[in-house]
Parts: structure tokens; C-alpha cells; sequence
């Protein structure tokens, strides 16, 4: 499955399931994009920062994303990564999508670097894009993806149950992409004051 083909229906859904719609005024490049419509509003190495205006005032939201491939090079996930505002229970919240043939029992697991431990987190819904998972990422989470080079996600195929896919998440770009969602984030959290 290409997940960009049927991106617009999947970022609605990852918006909405992982974070808060983050405010910023409208860039040039949303005058071109309907509302709704994502599009890439900045690149940092393996990461892209996805953005959709979510209303007629120019309010956008905006994720971290990166297009994951099995060995053979094939799309075959996604991860999606929002940045919470200050005070929240976690500092990001992510979102993974998985493809319909994943066995959703097994849950998803998730591990940062060489950890010996895997977090296994459960799948919360499956749509025609895929079966999803979300998960929040404490400070100290966040701080190991920024430090890393790699993080992996691993599932379990329903034809195959006994041999589990280990998917990369390449960890190049993370740190810049996180602070530019947390730049956007503190700069919405001032425009929203002024507004008040």
C-alpha cells in the first residue's frame, strides 16, 4: 500500500488522533492549498513537517511525518509526531499507521536505538487507510529520539504471525523537526493571548 496516494484521508485522521491543531497564520502556500488539503511546509533530513489549513482564517496544523519502508524499500507505514503544548501529561503524541493486514492482537512494538526493552503498544482503530496506534512520548522519550539514530517499529503480518516485521524509523532530522513544532506551538500560544 502507498500511503501518499491516500495521504489527505490519512493526516485528517493522524491530525485528529494525535494532538491539538496547532494555530500559525497562513504561509503563501496555503493560498494554493484547499482547506484540508496537507502539504509539505518544511523538510528536515528524513522528517517532513506535514501542514493542513483547518479553517477559512488560515489556521494550520501541523505534524512531523516520515513514510517508513520494509527492507525491500516499499512503503509499508507511517509515523506522525505532534509537539503538546506546555504542562500536558506527555510531550509529543504519536501516531502509527500500520497496513489492514497487520494481526492487530499482537499489538505493535516500538523501541529506540539497541534498548533491550520494546514498548508494545495495542492498535486503537482501523479505517481504509490502515490500523492505527497512538502513544504519548514522555520528555524523557523524546529526549532518547532526538539522541538517536534510529528508532524501530515492528508488527506482526496476519499471514504470518511468527515472523514479526521490524520496520526503521530513521531518526535523522528529529531534533529540528521537533523544535519547529515547538516553535509553531509557542508562537500560536502568544497569538492566542494577544487575541484575548
Amino acid at each position: 500500500m502507498i500511503f501518499r496516494k491516500i495521504l489527505p484521508l490519512a493526516f485528517g485522521v493522524m491530525t485528529l488522533a494525535a494532538a491539538p491543531v496547532l494555530a500559525q497564520d497562513a504561509a503563501t502556500e496555503t493560498s494554493q492549498t484547499p482547506p484540508g488539503a496537507p502539504f509539505i511546509d518544511a523538510t528536515y533530513s528524513d522528517w517532513e513537517i506535514l501542514c493542513t489549513q483547518v479553517d477559512e482564517a488560515g489556521t494550520l496544523g501541523c505534524e512531523m511525518y516520515q513514510l517508513l519502508n520494509d527492507a525491500g524499500g516499499s512503503p509499508i507505514a507511517e509515523i506522525s509526531v505532534a509537539a503538546l503544548p506546555f504542562g500536558s501529561e506527555v510531550a509529543a503524541g504519536a501516531t502509527i499507521t500500520a497496513p489492514l493486514e497487520t494481526f492487530l492482537p499482537s499489538g505493535l512494538g516500538w523501541r529506540v536505538g539497541a534498548a533491550e526493552e520494546m514498548r508494545i503498544e495495542q492498535f486503537r482503530v482501523c479505517n481504509v487507510v490502515g490500523c492505527f496506534v497512538r502513544m504519548g512520548l514522555s520528555v524523557e522519550e523524546v529526549d532518547a529520539l532526538k539522541a538517536g539514530s534510529n528508532a524501530t517499529v515492528v508488527i506482526a503480518p496476519f499471514v504470518a504471525i511468527d515472523q514479526p516485521i521490524e520496520i526503521n524509523v530513521s531518526l535523522s532530522g528529529f531534533t529540528a523537526a521537533y523544535e519547529d513544532l515547538q516553535t509553531r506551538l509557542s508562537e500560536a500560544a502568544i497569538r492566542s493571548r494577544e487575541s484575548q
